[in-house]
């Protein structure tokens, strides 16, 4: 093959730390605020459009040039250059870890994305450094904790989208904690990412969200209205 006949590279787009992660909706662009060492959890309806948020961010992404890793159960139909699938069903912290090492065309990733993040599986004792020594060794640790340190170790600089459903409509006028168990995942997702946005559909083009936590408190409970046209429902 000669150099006029080499076939083109994909080309990688370039990302300061204070650079959000592009999505297919610039309104939850600048509401998610992915950027350098942010945990941003999106919680939908199971069975809704808005459900497949992780996988639709992922394909954005990588399209736009930044090397994404993905983990999901379900792959996307369209798979970018610059996007690299693991369908491991329970990756533990140190295998995400591990993978974000690993190069997407030549190049580190600069995006994960975790879907149903609730199936990754809590890393062996003897871990962890956070552990609370006033915490009873004799009573089993909960689901709901393991979950949340499980996020807490996942040790990357990079922007990471964590997704859940959850099965009742979502409750925009009243925190989750009114509507959902303690324990649900989407509860846990509260503790480990800042922000956590939960997302109900108001019309064919629009979503409306509840940050149910920020660092700065008095966003707390906000309620925005975003542009978000399904992306199937798109012209081309």
């Amino acid at each position: 093959m000669t150099h006029h006949d080499a076939l083109p590279q994909p080309r990688r787009r370039t990302l300061e730390t204070s650079t959000s992660i592009p999505t297919p909706w610039p309104d939850l662009t600048d509401l998610a605020e992915l950027t350098f060492r942010h945990k941003v959890g999106i919680i939908a309806q199971r069975g809704s459009r808005e459900a497949k948020v992780g996988g639709d961010i992922a394909v954005h992404a990588a399209k736009a040039g930044v090397p994404t890793l993905l983990y999901t159960g379900h792959p996307p139909n369209e798979q970018p250059d610059w996007l690299a699938i693991d369908e491991t069903p329970n990756p533990t912290p140190a295998e995400v870890n591990a993978r974000a090492q690993r190069r997407i065309n030549g190049e580190k990733p600069s995006f994960v994305v975790i879907e149903r993040y609730e199936r990754l599986s809590p890393t062996p004792p003897p871990y962890r450094e956070w552990d609370d020594p006033i915490d009873d060794p004799d009573e089993p640790e909960s689901r709901a904790d393991q979950l949340m340190w499980s996020v807490r170790e996942i040790r990357i600089d990079l922007p990471l989208l964590l997704t859940t459903v959850v099965d009742p409509e979502p409750q925009l006028s009243r925190r989750m904690s009114t509507w959902l168990h303690i324990d649900h995942p989407a509860m846990v997702m509260t503790d480990v990412c800042k922000p956590t946005l939960v997302v109900h559909r108001t019309s064919p083009q629009t979503v409306d969200t509840r940050m149910e936590v920020d660092p700065h408190e008095y966003r707390t409970g906000t309620r925005s209205s975003l542009q978000w046209t399904p992306l199937n429902l798109r012209q081309p």
